[in-house]
């Protein structure tokens, strides 16, 4: 342990980091390989880089059955990735949905425009369907802002979210929220490059 935080090597990679800088993954009762983003299932834990390329080195040199001493179900690269997708989208949305019921979400154009010069925007998200016009205009105020862009959802599911009609535009405060939120976005820009 350096600083006292516990320290595991990476599976793919073999570069030793703080265990909360790594990707958790379990065994599932039936023995299948499971992404562990909480870190608090129960069972043996194997790390890697929160990276698809440590998962694939991991994998091709049968890091996973090793560290588990016994053979593993479900290590297949595109099954884990979309695991993972499934897991950091759902968490994304629960992360959202506690922002707004805490008041510390933004919506409208107008809101959001004047938040963002302000500087009081941790994360901007911009619907997948918005214009083209629009998402230009807020992608250049968030970099002028120095502000977080996620296009990962539509304005049905950004305005579901946070219990409001379709929404272009969602504004995350900075606070409590964002460093997780962030490390979430992090894993998944890690994962699905250029997505997000």
């Amino acid at each position: 342990m350096t600083g006292n935080k516990p320290q595991r090597s990476c599976l793919g990679c073999g570069a030793t980091k703080d265990k909360g800088d790594l990707l958790r993954f379990v065994l599932s009762p039936e023995g299948c390989l499971t992404p562990d983003l909480k870190a608090k299932l129960p069972g043996r834990g194997g790390y890697i880089c929160p990276h698809r390329a440590c998962l694939a080195l991991a994998i091709k040199k049968k890091r996973f059955p090793a560290t588990f001493k016994t053979p593993v179900e479900g290590v297949v690269q595109e099954k884990i990735c979309s695991g993972i997708r499934m897991l950091i989208t759902e968490r994304v949305k629960g992360y959202i949905s506690l922002a707004a019921k805490a008041g510390k979400v933004f919506s409208g154009s107008d809101a959001v425009a004047g938040r963002l010069r302000g500087g009081k925007v941790g994360v901007l998200f911009i619907a997948t369907d918005l214009s083209d016009e629009s998402r230009k205009k807020f992608a250049a105020m968030a970099g002028n802002a120095g502000v977080e862009l996620v296009a990962m959802f539509d304005k049905e599911s950004l305005g579901t979210l946070i219990g409001k009609e379709h929404r272009g535009v969602v504004a995350v405060e900075p606070g409590g929220f964002i460093a997780p939120l962030k490390r979430e976005l992090e894993i998944f820009r890690n994962f699905f490059d250029g997505e997000v």
